[in-house]
């Protein structure tokens, strides 16, 4: 999505500043009259100022802001642009890097059939040693004794208010 304008090539009517840089007439046309204020058009044909640069999306003369002098773009709208066709580059790019696609973890369980079913017994007993553990014997005395006197006190305590 790089539109590049010729360095020696002008627009001679806004429609055609408008279409090279995708935007707006108006909006063309409020950019080319900020230009001419500054004289800036001066300074592209002469070339005597190193900040005074184009816009790698829109072909827009801007004039570099930022200290180290390595802006390529005019603005927020032309950065986000670059920004989003540069990472589109990237992700194709990604897997020729050597980049290792994780793959996909093998089918343990069958849920969307009618009668689900486990793929191997080692497979279900895991997941279900996750959520179901036994317990020790002397435990469930202790649980069985504790309801047991539970029900002989007459349940659980009821708050008088």
């Amino acid at each position: 999505m790089k539109l590049r304008i010729p360095k020696g090539y002008t627009p001679s009517t806004y429609e055609q500043l408008a279409e090279l840089a995708g935007l707006p007439v108006s909006e063309a046309r409020r950019c080319a009259d900020e230009m001419a204020a500054a004289g800036i058009v001066s300074l592209i044909k002469h070339g005597d100022d190193p900040r005074i640069k184009r816009c790698e999306v829109c072909g827009y003369p801007f004039r570099d802001k930022t200290r180290p002098g390595n802006a390529k773009v005019c603005g927020d709208t032309c950065k986000t642009t670059r920004k989003t066709v540069q990472r589109a580059e990237q992700r194709k790019v990604k897997p020729a890097r050597g980049v290792t696609v994780k793959p996909n973890k093998q089918i343990r369980y069958v849920w969307w059939l009618e009668y689900p079913y486990w793929v191997t017994e080692k497979w279900m007993l895991n997941h279900v040693g996750s959520y179901e553990r036994p317990r020790d014997p002397d435990k469930l005395a202790y649980i069985i004794a504790a309801k047991e006197r539970a029900e002989r006190m007459g349940g659980r305590k009821k708050v008088s208010g």
